[in-house]
């Protein structure tokens, strides 16, 4: 790696988000007594470091020949997750002392594997290349979703719809790739289903879609509005009180909407700069939920205030700048889509996690990337940081 060719100002995003995570972990775990989870984290973020340093330095071409494989085998670990998963919610796969968590890596198979996919609809177009592009997918979705991890599969859904965006779909076909969850959420009423399906009928309209395709699209989307009730009940009871928490939380002030409440107050008393750093008081006494890992961000913005946010927010913000930077100007629509992948990777865990926190999102379990307490996301994510940068390294290469 050359100076003259590294992202001076990713790296410094990167560098920046990294120190703050480790300030926050360290006054998290100040109320955690008993676990060492700060030097733990040090460790991992040391590791990670590694990986970032492989993902800047691995040969693109190699990881776009090799991007199915590569889902594939994170397919397999997913799978031997779901039979064999241990830990307290089931999403590790416990090899020893190893212990890993596939959904994790299942975005990295995904953002690689999509911007091989779009690259190749770009060389060889198909009339519905993109809906065989999700239906590839989902079974790495559907296997995340089963863990259960249904966090990680809402964000890598909403991950591929944005790079659908980027590689030049219209609204048209974004909204044939969502109609399924149109659908589910169109069967609460009739009224809302049958605008939905009238809006459905308009665009294969317009598409000049094919007899298969009408059946497929209209004959799919009514099965899936008829079983959703079915599926909402196979649900986890802390899933179904998670959204319906999201949509009340003083419902159930001190059961379900508990986390939320509690991460409120504390964002909320974190003022303009904050009530010192290790001195927050919800933190501290142990009212916050989750305050190393979900709710880390609470942590940061009680201590350190709107400031201390914007801090952390602008070094997100940079990062992400420079990766669709990298994106925009790269020769090779592989690689534009893999920077623009990473770029959305790291905004989908921003925007998901802190609305989490300050309520406007439903709690779904999603760390916040490069700050919250962990070893897999924490591998996961600096590995997507070093592929970015290995894309702006290596943008004028075809």
């Amino acid at each position: 790696m050359t100076a003259a060719k590294t992202d001076r100002l990713m790296l410094a995003a990167l560098a920046a988000i990294l120190v703050c995570g480790l300030l926050a972990v360290y006054s998290a775990s100040r109320a955690v007594p008993g676990e060492s989870i700060f030097v733990k984290q040090v460790f991992w973020v040391v590791i990670g470091v590694l990986t970032f340093i492989l993902g800047s330095s691995l040969a693109l071409r190699l990881i776009e020949e090799f991007a199915y494989i590569f889902l594939a085998g994170v397919c397999l670990l997913l799978l031997l997750t779901v039979f064999f998963g241990g830990g307290p919610a089931g999403r590790w796969l416990i090899l020893g002392p190893l212990r890993i968590q596939p959904s994790e890596f299942a975005k990295i198979a995904i953002i690689v594997a999509a911007s091989r996919a779009f690259a190749d609809l770009r060389a060889r177009p198909r009339k519905y290349g993109v809906l065989l592009l999700f239906l590839g997918a989902s079974p790495a979705i559907l296997l995340t979703w089963l863990q259960p991890d249904l966090g990680t599969a809402a964000a890598t859904v909403i991950i591929l719809l944005l790079l659908t965006w980027w590689a030049g779909y219209g609204p048209d076909w974004i909204f044939l790739v969502v109609s399924p969850v149109f659908a589910a959420l169109s069967s609460t009423r009739l009224a809302f289903w049958l605008v939905f399906t009238a809006l459905l009928v308009i665009i294969l309209l317009r598409r000049k879609a094919s007899i298969p395709v009408w059946i497929l699209m209209l004959g799919g989307n009514t099965l899936i509005a008829a079983f959703t009730p079915v599926v909402w009940n196979l649900l986890h009871p802390y899933q179904q009180a998670r959204l319906t928490t999201f949509l009340n939380p003083a419902a159930d002030p001190h059961g379900a909407g508990w986390n939320v409440i509690q991460s409120e107050v504390a964002a909320g008393s974190g003022g303009l700069w904050g009530q010192g750093y290790l001195m927050g008081a919800q933190k501290g006494l142990a009212f916050l939920p989750a305050r190393h890992t979900d709710f880390i961000f609470s942590v940061w913005a009680e201590e350190l205030g709107f400031f201390g946010s914007l801090v952390l927010l602008s070094a997100f913000g940079l990062l992400a700048f420079r990766l669709l930077r990298a994106a925009r100007i790269s020769m090779s629509p592989f690689r534009s889509t893999l920077a623009a992948g990473c770029a959305c990777y790291f905004m989908v865990h921003l925007f998901i996690n802190i609305g989490m926190t300050l309520g406007i999102m439903p709690v779904t379990g999603l760390p916040l990337v490069l700050v919250s307490y962990g070893g897999s996301h924490m591998l996961s994510a600096m590995f997507i940081a070093g592929l970015g940068m290995n894309v702006a390294r290596n943008w004028r290469e075809l």
